[in-house]
């Protein structure tokens, strides 16, 4: 069935009969107006749209129901108190899963998350170029964003549990599969929205593709990761930008979108609206782009490996592409393969950096498998042995840390929990205890999924300068001081330092990292004028033969003195 397309029935009633709109006359060519043609065109497109709409299910609504609707939705979108607490709320929950790696509890987050109701009112005025909606909407979003950032960072600072899990680096690069997510969260969430049903359940798929990544942010600005945070962030804008486009898709398909006739083009709304597409298309665009770099790069990488390890003999059974946002890309694969080639490795990445025109890193191994069986159980070997493979790759970059550190090291060890690895390097000479914790800033920021804490030598007490006077190159500062002592694992010092605000400062600082003192005060009338101002933390403590023998000496003088007091006594009873 055709849509009824006469022109007597969609003529518009102000045009008068002339030869310009087609008035049969002998002296006129007939011919069709622009404004008909215009209404003409209006007709076929609504027909395609209805029929679009019912070949997914959508409903027809009349006009005044989708401007109900439209209302609706705009409604459930402003912003309230319930909203900010709800928000943070579920991102509170969704960070304290974050930091235990259960995803059971992220997701419980994503149940008391109201993020969908503003992205629908924000996809609805997409879709209706409706620059108010839309302005209001994307001021509902922006709040939500914050709340989860700042939850994220404020939680990141007071928990104890600080280490960067599979949960959270999950969530530090956008990926094809986390934009399908959002875009089929967006589609259902779209449809849920315009038939009225099913919205809460489909809000936590919604949920789940964007709070997450915000904590993430608030994580990474908390323990200092650019990298996370800003991979973070471009992963919440492109799940964002999915899900809104795909709200604004189902709203204009269905009908529910304003007609385009009635928008009103203010200049402010205009720019409301440009500045909102700007904002959602740009990270959108620069993800779209990096996937399709990446596509190519592993079709190449696939037709590298395979030529560089046998031709058309040779199977590829795991083939992982890895790009990083601040990294270079890196290729990990398996073949299999009747016989070894030599150098395979070699002559893969020469081929793929002549393809790509940049360098990228390729681990290859090589499975040896002449007839079709041994294949085939080498290939399900390689399945089974995935997820341990997996596990062993996740190690620390033990020979990237001793680079760094430059140093012979005397004992290296880790803490699979909090993801930190000690390193304690031979005694250097003229290496200061300065020096060893700036190549501990170095080597934990040149590995973004481990930390690194570097033991600096031991030393029997440490001179603190509590002035800037008095600073040289036999003292150190207050901070450094603490760290150092923090390596060193102690719990207990000694403390001599005149009295003075500096030094009692010091004491504050030693206290909040966990360390008790036992303070030798020194008055400043006796202390020496070269040592004003210097603070000695005695760090070993007493030998216990020499603790003994204090005890036996002060044990022996007690009896003396009370010998002596009790020989007074005695003439004057």
């Amino acid at each position: 069935m055709t849509p009824d397309i006469s022109l007597e029935k969609h003529m518009p009633p102000h045009l008068p009969e002339t030869p310009e709109n087609g008035a049969d006359t002998a002296a006129s060519t007939p011919r069709i107006p622009k404004d008909v043609r215009f209404w003409k065109l209006r007709v076929w497109l609504r027909f395609l749209r209805i029929k679009l709409a019912k070949a997914i299910l959508l409903p027809e609504l009349a006009p005044g129901e989708a401007q109900q609707l439209r209302q609706s939705v705009h409604k459930d979108g402003a912003l309230t108190h319930g909203y900010v607490l709800m928000c943070g709320l579920s991102g509170g929950i969704a960070m304290l899963g974050m930091l235990q790696s259960s995803t059971a509890v992220v997701i419980g987050a994503m149940l008391i998350s109201p993020l969908m109701s503003p992205i629908a009112a924000l996809g609805f005025g997409f879709a209706s170029l409706d620059g108010s909606r839309i302005r209001d909407a994307a001021r509902v979003v922006a709040v939500g964003a914050a709340i989860g950032i700042l939850v994220g960072v404020l939680l990141t600072w007071l928990s104890p549990i600080r280490n960067a899990t599979p949960e959270i680096l999950g969530r530090t690069q956008p990926t094809l599969l986390d934009l399908a997510v959002a875009l089929f969260s967006g589609l259902a969430g779209g449809y849920a929205t315009v038939i009225r049903k099913g919205g809460t359940a489909i809000g936590v798929a919604i949920a789940t593709a964007l709070m997450p990544p915000l904590v993430v942010v608030g994580y990474g600005l908390g323990m200092l990761q650019p990298r996370f945070a800003l991979g973070a962030l471009l992963l919440f804008l492109t799940n964002l930008a999915a899900i809104t486009f795909s709200f604004a898709l189902i709203a204009r398909i269905s009908g529910v979108a304003r007609p385009l006739y009635k928008v009103e083009w203010r200049p402010r709304y205009v720019a409301f609206f440009i500045a909102a597409f700007i904002v959602l298309a740009t990270p959108l665009t620069l993800t779209l782009v990096r996937l399709s770099y990446e596509a190519t790069m592993r079709s190449a990488a696939k037709s590298a490996i395979l030529e560089a390890s046998g031709g058309k003999d040779a199977d590829l059974a795991q083939l992982d592409v890895s790009w990083p946002l601040f990294d270079e890309p890196k290729v990990d694969a398996l073949v299999i393969s009747p016989r070894y080639s030599a150098n395979a490795e070699q002559v893969a990445e020469e081929k793929l950096a002549a393809f790509m025109g940049e360098k990228v890193e390729i681990s290859l191994m090589q499975v040896q498998a002449a007839d079709f069986e041994s294949q085939a159980r080498a290939m399900v070997d390689a399945a089974m042995e995935r997820t341990a493979a997996g596990i062993a790759a996740d190690v620390p970059p033990f020979e990237k840390i001793r680079a760094i550190i430059g140093l012979p090291t005397r004992s290296i060890w880790t803490d699979t929990a909090q993801r930190v690895v000690y390193v304690e390097p031979v005694p250097a000479p003229e290496w200061t205890t300065a020096d060893y914790a700036a190549i501990e800033r170095l080597a934990t920021g040149a590995d973004e999924k481990w930390q690194v804490r570097v033991i600096p030598p031991a030393q029997a007490q440490i001179r603190v300068s509590l002035s800037p006077e008095t600073a040289g190159d036999e003292t150190m500062s207050p901070a450094l001081a603490v760290w150092a002592l923090q390596r060193w694992g102690m719990s207990k010092v000694m403390l001599d330092a005149p009295r003075s605000e500096q030094a009692a400062a010091l004491e504050k600082a030693l206290a909040k990292a966990g360390i008790a003192i036992e303070t030798l005060a020194t008055n400043d009338t006796d202390s020496k004028p070269e040592n004003a101002g210097i603070a000695t933390i005695r760090v070993y403590a007493r030998s216990p033969s020499k603790a003994a023998e204090a005890a036996r000496q002060a044990r022996i003088a007690a009896e003396q003195e009370a010998a002596g007091t009790a020989g007074e006594q005695e003439p004057g009873a």
